[in-house]
């Protein structure tokens, strides 16, 4: 598990007086860099190599309700070489029959947690409403790949003639960067990324990204979203294991596996019934890339798999079922019992693998 070298994150309990919590940041030699009020989070730099000895003094303080590092995040992708000129995802979870039932509304968009867009590709330029940078680059444009593949399988444009189709065709897409151009971020850069995505209306927050470490703050954004009506989709993770990955395993994220075109886990999908919801296909799937070199590889399209390609189609059948339905939690039951059975229901998954005609038929 990687942490960051110089950052806590930090809760007094209520009522804790100001000046009491300053001589705690003294006697910790902290400095405080940010506060995420919504949570109550205080994030903290110390001098690397005190760390330790600073955490031990924030948990040793009786009004500090928690602290912890600030653990790093990784995107969850498994670069791939192409092997069909062809988006067999879509056609996989009946998307097509879909859109002759609705293909969506603007009133419905989509954070990308991520690597950040490319704002320039034709494919995504038009669709992007919102630029938000949380990561330790100096820009929100993606220079690693992984933000800009993820939201194309999301959203691309369709039916513009060129390119890829997303599966919500009409929903809008938020950029807010919070992973670095290698793939990495803090779970602090995550954690401001959720609440500036519900602070700025979305309706769902895709989270192509995780990290085995547990953290309350994290929890906090994820429950302060599900509380303000937001639906949070999330990786499970690439590992292969029966391991939480978190945010998807919190409870209030739908989290996802990914499947083959036999509707098989994937190789190196995570699972686990307790704690993974659904399954989607994440193999070999075709969508944008951005058009200038990238540290993924291909450019302007290309292939990805992974489960951070798995997460986007559900994030898109989300924003095309808020578009009918407002609340998020008739949106997410409606999803999760409209699954196709497929193996490993029970065991490797709690629910099968998405169906968006089936969603959009059953949808109350």
């Amino acid at each position: 598990m990687d942490f960051s070298p110089h950052r806590l994150l930090i809760r007094f309990r209520d009522k804790t007086p100001p000046d009491r919590c300053l001589h705690i940041h003294q006697q910790a030699r902290a400095k405080v860099t940010r506060i995420i009020k919504e949570l109550n989070i205080e994030i903290v730099e110390v001098p690397p190599e005190q760390i330790e000895d600073c955490l031990h003094c924030y948990l040793s303080c009786s009004e500090v309700e928690f602290a912890e590092k600030d653990a790093l995040v990784k995107s969850d992708l498994v670069p791939n070489d192409p092997l069909l000129p062809q988006q067999w995802g879509l056609l996989k979870v009946v998307a097509t029959r879909a859109w002759n039932i609705t293909r969506g509304s603007i009133k419905a968009p989509i954070a990308i947690l991520d690597t950040g867009l490319d704002m320039t590709h034709p494919d995504l330029k038009d669709k992007i409403i919102l630029n938000a940078n949380f990561s330790d680059t100096s820009t929100a444009q993606d220079f690693n790949g992984h933000g800009t593949h993820v939201a194309g399988i999301a959203a691309a444009v369709t039916k513009n003639g060129r390119g890829v189709a997303g599966l919500a065709i009409n929903p809008t897409l938020m950029n807010i960067k919070v992973l670095d151009d290698g793939g990495t971020g803090s779970l602090s850069s995550v954690v401001q990324g959720i609440v500036y995505a519900v602070d700025s209306g979305a309706k769902v927050i895709n989270m192509s990204l995780g990290t085995t470490f547990f953290s309350s703050t994290l929890h906090d954004a994820v429950k302060y979203a599900q509380r303000n009506g937001v639906l949070l989709v999330a990786a499970a993770g690439n590992d292969g294991v029966n391991q939480h990955n978190y945010p998807a395993a919190f409870a209030q994220c739908i989290s996802v596996a990914a499947v083959n075109r036999e509707d098989a886990k994937a190789f190196f999908s995570n699972f686990g019934a307790s704690w993974v919801d659904l399954a989607a296909p994440g193999i070999d799937m075709l969508s944008t890339m951005p058009t200038y070199p990238n540290i993924i590889g291909p450019q302007n399209y290309g292939y990805l798999s992974g489960t951070s390609q798995a997460t986007p189609l559900v994030s898109g059948l989300a924003a095309v079922l808020l578009s009918l339905n407002r609340n998020a939690n008739v949106v997410r039951r409606t999803i999760e019992s409209t699954t196709v059975q497929i193996a490993g229901v029970g065991t490797l998954y709690e629910y099968g693998r998405i169906n968006a005609y089936n969603a959009l038929l059953k949808l109350p």
